[in-house]
């Protein structure tokens, strides 16, 4: 049975309200408990797993007239991850504005016929007709133990805005 407790309080004009706040007992049934854990348990999981870059979305919008050079690629083994470091150059009339992205996608050798996954990183910078920058690109996976593919090679690289 709820019990009924009345509070006053003094409004801005000074007149008397009375509020009912009623205060009710809560009990949980050890099922309805057992239910809500588990959901929680299965949302906090959820919510923890690892996802994979996006790269080669058809949602962002790529930059024409972009050209790529792979200078590098390694295996860092002991962050366990590939990386690989390149240049690129803008050849359109037009200035690529900051923020924008450079996607890579990484396969486990030079024939590009099993890819690994790929990865971006943003560059900060604006490019002007001829001007050239720096990039570099890693890949790392909780799905793919990356140290199995020293070989790697990486491809399809593109420009986009995000």
């Amino acid at each position: 049975m709820p019990k009924s407790v009345r509070r006053h309080y003094y409004g801005d004009a000074g007149s008397q309200k009375d509020f009912d706040v009623s205060i009710r007992r809560i009990t949980m049934n050890p099922f309805k408990l057992f239910v809500v854990c588990i959901f929680f348990l299965r949302s906090l999981f959820l919510a923890s797993c690892e996802t994979e870059p996006v790269v080669g979305s058809t949602q962002d919008t790529q930059i024409p007239n972009l050209a790529f050079t792979v200078d590098t690629t390694y295996l860092d083994n002991s962050a366990g991850k590939l990386v690989a470091k390149g240049t690129v150059r803008n050849n359109a009339n037009s200035t690529v504005s900051p923020p924008w992205y450079v996607e890579a996608q990484f396969y486990t050798d030079a024939s590009l016929s099993t890819k690994i996954g790929g990865n971006y990183t943003q560059i900060g910078v604006p490019l002007s007709k001829g001007q050239s920058t720096f990039w570099t690109v890693t890949y790392s996976s909780s799905n793919v133990d990356v140290r199995n593919y020293p070989n790697f090679a990486v491809s399809d690289l593109r420009g986009a805005y995000r």
